[in-house]
């Protein structure tokens, strides 16, 4: 089976049907959260991601926050104002759909989380902090998002030792047998990684590989909605460098 990997879609239309049509051959796919939040067509991307086939898709802290499941006072302003005007753009059929989804899942013989599996909204950007998500992983492969970062980390046994590798311009892992993985495809709709291509990933779990792939889209078109939208300027120029 292969399995299409996005994450942090963050309302993000046209970086989202980029992404997709860059993974138009998976056989299914794993959302990691974050569907809403900061981006312009919130609606849209709801939609779009309930269309895929086979779909698991999980709650992330921004999805959480516009159904007032998260608290929006750990946001920064313009996070939190883009929460606000998410909110009230959304029916009350997508409110219920973003309420709906789990904070965890199991798929494709690993875990998902949006952020790491001992607290679902922390987040894991260094070695100490795979440490403890790879002490309550209950197999050999998780995968999580929340960072907007491509990279993965891996563990050779329950030592405590984890070793880390950015894929900012993309890039394969086989899974090794003896291994454990956290695997990140990074952000669709707000990279964070010094690269502004939307960031994707493929699982093929016959051959146990992953592939992170960027896919170029136009943010410019992204960022003009957004200012019609009146959403923060620092959220629209962040775009343009994956920042």
């Amino acid at each position: 089976m292969v399995y299409g990997l996005i994450s942090d879609i963050h309302g993000s239309l046209e970086a989202l049907e980029a992404v997709l049509a860059e993974l138009k051959d998976c056989d299914t796919f794993l959302c990691l959260g974050d569907v809403v939040g900061y981006g312009p067509d919130p609606e849209a991307c709801i939609d779009r991601v309930r269309e895929l086939p086979g779909l698991v898709c999980i709650a992330g802290n921004h999805d959480l926050a516009v159904v007032n499941r998260f608290d929006v006072t750990s946001f920064n302003d313009y996070a939190r104002e883009a929460v606000f005007w998410t909110q009230r753009q959304l029916s009350s059929e997508h409110i219920s759909y973003l309420d709906s989804l789990p904070l965890r899942a199991r798929a494709a013989d690993a875990e998902l989380v949006h952020g790491s599996l001992p607290n679902e909204m922390d987040y894991i950007t260094t070695t100490w902090e795979a440490i403890s998500c790879f002490e309550a992983m209950a197999g050999s492969l998780c995968f999580v998002g929340h960072t907007h970062v491509a990279e993965y980390y891996w563990q050779r046994d329950r030592s405590g030792v984890a070793e880390q590798q950015a894929l900012s311009s993309g890039g394969a892992v086989s899974l090794a047998d003896d291994l454990r993985y956290i695997v990140n495809p990074g952000g669709v709709g707000q990279p964070r990684d010094g690269n502004p291509a939307a960031s994707c990933g493929i699982y093929d779990s016959e051959s146990r590989a992953v592939e992170v792939r960027r896919v170029v889209y136009d943010v410019e078109s992204v960022q003009a909605k957004m200012r019609e939208a009146k959403l923060p300027e620092y959220l629209i120029k962040r775009l343009a460098v994956g920042r």
